[in-house]
């Protein structure tokens, strides 16, 4: 490991602003949630960001469920966390006191048999808590949700034995996508995108990223690989004697995940028929990385920088496919972060209310899973994302 510097703040970080409340806003379903802390080894590959190969990729996540017990709230950070972030990421220290609205470890509600799964990818440099506020609106409606933490290229991540492994700013790979990422070619894609015409100028765009980022791109891979790796051990869990035994429903698996754990989501939704639909949350440049197009409802929730690009992103999938794209809304709108902005980031805010993104983001992917994993046919999506006029939608319906 070596010693962290203020350089991490080119990785979007973001802290809360002072004077907020100490508890995160209640979700909306009738279910309390419990929250429960993971691990797993994957033996079958090398981890990419150990040189000299001799390390097995290692996964940690945490799970947010349904559950009918009340308890201790679960702070947002687990102590290690919070001091890591206050003390090296320039986090206020009310980061030490945020609560959450789930209790650690309780038992799986007993209301249903089992519950469908939903599988979360943070974005590049961000951590499995970066959407709370939504993983405990999606767990109180009846879904089981894990977030997994792609270590290395995550802030932080906590194995439930107390280790605790954060980003190594001096890792050559990691040094690699850095330098990827801050070229000229690179930092001129969105501008690029903003000026174009026409799809055909815009899907030229999409394919130059895919040449400029290569390294990056070969991380949402490895990414999807882990999605694969943990789906595999979905089984293992519910015939395990464990909280989660017979609870999960795995006829029922979506995934989702935000910027580079978009394209991620993009990338196993081609590819694995065990998955039944998918979301990518701003990380909407995957026509490069697929193969075909997806077999699954799929739904694109993009940030105002793809404006213009729905009818290119919305004929992706041989299902319903939705691109909804929020006017006034920056990346870091689709986080937690985006109801607590900071005037030393703003640049990577939109002036949306944060509240408002909030609501719309909890609204439209309840409203996108409990269509397509649970089969509540008579939601109209477009009908959902219509009550806001704020958002772009372009829709290619073929399952009605």
């Amino acid at each position: 490991m070596i010693k962290l510097s203020t350089s991490l703040l080119i990785l979007g970080l973001f802290s809360f602003a002072q004077g907020q409340t100490n508890t995160l806003p209640k979700p909306s379903g009738e279910y309390l949630t419990g929250v429960a802390y993971l691990s797993f080894v994957d033996e079958s590959r090398k981890e990419l960001f150990d040189g000299d190969g001799r390390s097995y990729r290692e996964m940690t996540v945490k799970v947010w469920y349904p559950s009918d017990r009340r308890s201790d709230p679960e702070p947002y950070f687990l102590k290690a966390e919070a001091d890591f972030v206050t003390k090296y990421l320039q986090f206020p220290l009310m980061f030490k006191d945020l609560k959450t609205n789930g209790g650690r470890d309780l038992p799986v509600s007993s209301k249903e048999n089992s519950y469908p799964v939903l599988i979360f990818s943070h974005g590049w440099g961000e951590h499995y808590s970066q959407n709370t506020i939504l993983m405990e609106e999606l767990a109180s409606h009846g879904y089981i949700v894990f977030s997994i933490a792609h270590h290395y290229e995550c802030k932080f991540t906590s194995f439930p034995d107390g280790r605790f492994v954060y980003i190594e700013l001096g890792n050559p790979r990691f040094q690699k996508i850095m330098k990827e990422q801050m070229s000229a070619s690179a930092q001129g894609h969105f501008e690029k995108l903003k000026k174009a015409t026409s799809d055909e100028e815009r899907e030229q765009v999409f394919q130059e990223m895919n040449t400029t980022l290569p390294t990056l791109f070969e991380s949402a891979k490895y990414w999807a690989e882990d999605f694969a790796f943990f789906i595999n051990q979905l089984k293992m869990m519910n015939g395990g004697d464990n909280r989660f035994q017979d609870k999960l429903d795995l006829d029922r698996i979506g995934v989702f995940g935000m910027s580079l754990g978009g394209l991620a989501t993009s990338i196993i939704c081609s590819t694995d028929k065990r998955i039944k639909a998918g979301i990518n949350i701003d990380g909407a440049f995957p026509i490069a990385a697929i193969h075909g197009k997806y077999q699954i409802p799929f739904m694109y929730l993009n940030s105002e920088r793809y404006l213009g690009c729905g009818r290119l992103l919305a004929g992706q999938s041989t299902r319903d496919c939705y691109s909804l794209s929020v006017k006034d809304s920056d990346h870091y709108n689709f986080t937690d972060y985006s109801v607590y902005p900071v005037p030393m980031v703003r640049f990577l805010l939109g002036p949306i209310d944060g509240k408002r993104m909030i609501e719309m983001m909890n609204v439209l992917v309840l409203a996108f899973f409990d269509k397509y994993m649970k089969g509540i046919g008579e939601i109209d999506l477009v009908k959902e994302a219509g009550k806001y006029p704020e958002i772009e939608i372009l829709a290619n319906l073929r399952t009605r």
